[in-house]
């Protein structure tokens, strides 16, 4: 039973991830997309999801600030092993979109944001969220209509994505909040074999085509470690994988239908007042160095909570 729940908070956790970090930030079917591409981008975002899970719980995160730093290296295990755009326009890239959109958005708002949400006492905290997010993301969605490699989908179009996605979404909450109830410890075999893939593909594939990025990486992963190991050596509980110990109500998923009604209004909207705005420039220039700023809180946070820890010891 274990080893089914590892499973399934890895598959589900994957669906978050591949929602926050794929699906709506395309936020439309593109002309290469299809089923079986969609299944396969998954389940690389589940054995990105599988070594965050594993450094939540070694790392006993168990705060926002350790939190960041565990979905920097998700980021950077994305952005900078299995595509290579941290290296592309350096050092902006370093945060775009590794922590600007990774950690920040899919991490701290799409896995921890909605879930603490669905589990607080106010009735209405996930529909609130809910309709913030979908409110972001139709202003986002509209800037790929001025992309040379977006266009404009119909309301029809979007509307069908963003309910599709989000729908499949329902499940995958309840799903990862039912198999959080154990800690995630897997099997030691598998937790190798998985991370010694991702450092094949960096040793083979990425350090040939970008040199550079054996010296950028492991400098970008040694300072996340560091500061999680600061977190661990001060974390007296769990991790917050046993937060979220079970379901929330039924009913308080479906308020996840509010990011796609609220979306799907503003693009009516915006369509409708033929509006032309760049939104994604505003998203640029706010997280960019919203993400450096946050990486650098999160290890001083945690570099002095291990000294106040060692001090009350």
């Amino acid at each position: 039973m274990k080893t089914f729940k590892n499973i399934v908070l890895t598959l589900s956790t994957g669906y978050i991830f591949f929602l926050f970090s794929e699906l709506l930030f395309w936020a439309r079917k593109r002309p290469e997309d299809s089923l079986g591409e969609w299944t396969i981008t998954w389940l690389a975002y589940s054995l990105m999801a599988f070594v965050f899970l594993l450094i939540v719980s070694y790392f006993k995160v168990n705060n926002i600030w350790a939190l960041f730093l565990a979905g920097a290296v998700f980021g950077w295990l994305g952005e900078g092993i299995v595509v290579q755009t941290t290296y592309e326009s350096l050092p902006l890239s370093i945060s775009f979109t590794a922590l600007a959109w990774h950690a920040l958005i899919t991490v701290w708002i799409g896995w921890y944001g909605i879930r603490r949400a669905l589990h607080a006492s106010n009735p209405f905290s996930t529909l609130k969220l809910s309709l913030t997010i979908g409110l972001c993301y139709g202003l986002w969605a509209i800037m790929w209509w001025l992309e040379p490699d977006g266009g404009v989908s119909s309301v029809a179009e979007f509307a069908a994505f963003s309910f599709a996605a989000v729908i499949l979404a329902i499940p995958a909450y309840w799903l990862a909040d039912w198999s959080s109830s154990e800690s995630f410890h897997p099997n030691r075999w598998v937790s190798a074999v998985i991370v010694g893939m991702f450092a094949l593909m960096f040793c083979l594939i990425v350090v040939p085509s970008v040199p550079l990025a054996i010296i950028i990486l492991p400098i970008l992963l040694g300072l996340a470690y560091l500061g999680l190991r600061w977190n661990r050596s001060s974390e007296a509980d769990s991790s917050m994988l046993n937060s979220f110990n079970v379901p929330a109500p039924a009913w308080k998923y479906l308020s996840l239908l509010g990011i796609p009604a609220a979306g799907v209004t503003f693009y009516a909207l915006a369509i409708s007042l033929n509006l032309q705005w760049q939104t994604n420039w505003v998203l640029y220039l706010i997280t960019t160095p919203l993400g450096f700023i946050l990486f650098g809180i999160s290890l001083y946070k945690l570099r002095r909570r291990k000294s106040t820890a060692q001090l009350s010891g």
